[in-house]
């Protein structure tokens, strides 16, 4: 049964069912300086309006996905969990609503250690959400957040937080995480891929079954503003500079080969293709006439 505080897609794939489910959204008010926090003011509420995007209370959608391959439910991300009960912590909810239990997931992949990818690994009096996971972090993101020393100079954020949260989150379930290499497959399903810059062992990751798959881009892009202009960035890139160069990598990479992307932030549900005009890049939905089922073609 479907809540107001739930929503998910199916994507049909060859032997496999991706499910896309809702974490609610949040909101960061005025776009600026968080989305091209170095960009003139005017130029952005510009940009803003072309794309019909709202120029002083920006929501974003918070989107994770679900795998199922025979016995095993990967659970990409975790979403805010209880760090936001106003607009987010909805997965549970969207998860029971595709007929499956948190007990029952059997893996969560970690992109990255933001708070709206891990916060819901633990419940507010730190018990484990998803009993029966084992967890999966790539080597560069799980030293980086294990570092005493963590450098946030590079960003454009000026009191970067400390990391205080990653740190309890991953010690927390030390016993059930397996450490991989960017690059790795994952589940025999899933291609990893490095895309540092947000953080530094952040990954996007391609799902694959039969002849069909899916790229997930992650928190490549925030906004399809940052499609339009991949050089204004964000305050959330941990490496601001590395940021751009990923992105405008990875949004070359999905044009050249028509890739079909889904995303953790762009409006719901996140699917469609990175085009391109004599103006830059753009993005374009994936048309669909099904609310609930997304075909492959």
């Amino acid at each position: 049964m479907r809540s107001k505080r739930s929503a998910s897609v199916r994507i049909p794939m060859g032997e496999i069912e991706i499910y896309v489910l809702s974490d609610g959204y949040f909101g960061i008010g005025d776009p600026q300086p968080i989305l091209a926090p170095e960009i003139e003011k005017e130029k952005v509420q510009n940009a803003l309006k072309t794309l019909h995007l709202s120029e002083s209370d920006y929501e974003m959608p918070i989107t994770t996905l679900l795998i199922k391959k025979g016995n095993q439910y990967i659970l990409v991300d975790t979403g805010e969990g209880y760090h936001d009960p106003v607009n987010a912590g909805w997965l549970q909810n969207s998860i029971l609503e595709i007929g499956i239990s948190p007990e029952e997931i059997t893996d969560i992949l970690i992109t990255h250690a933001h708070r709206d990818h891990i916060g819901g690994i633990l419940s507010k009096e730190g018990r484990r959400i998803y009993p029966n996971a084992k967890y999966y972090i790539s080597a560069p993101e799980y030293s980086f957040w294990n570092n005493d020393e963590k450098d946030f100079s590079k960003s454009k954020m000026s009191s970067y937080p400390t990391g205080k949260l990653q740190t309890e989150i991953l010690r927390a379930i030390k016993n059930d995480l397996e450490i991989f290499e960017p690059g790795d497959i994952l589940f025999s399903c899933l291609k990893t891929e490095f895309a540092p810059g947000h953080t530094p062992g952040h990954i996007i990751f391609h799902v694959f079954s039969e002849n069909q798959s899916i790229t997930h881009l992650v928190d490549i892009v925030h906004s399809p503003l940052l499609i339009n202009h991949p050089d204004w960035g964000t305050q959330w890139d941990i490496n601001f500079e590395e940021g751009v160069a990923t992105r405008k990598k990875i949004f070359d990479n999905c044009y050249n080969d028509k890739r079909l992307v889904t995303t953790c932030h762009l409006p719901w549900p996140g699917i469609g293709y990175i085009g391109k005009t004599e103006d830059g890049w753009l993005w374009i939905p994936k048309a669909q006439s099904d609310p609930y089922t997304i075909k492959i073609d």
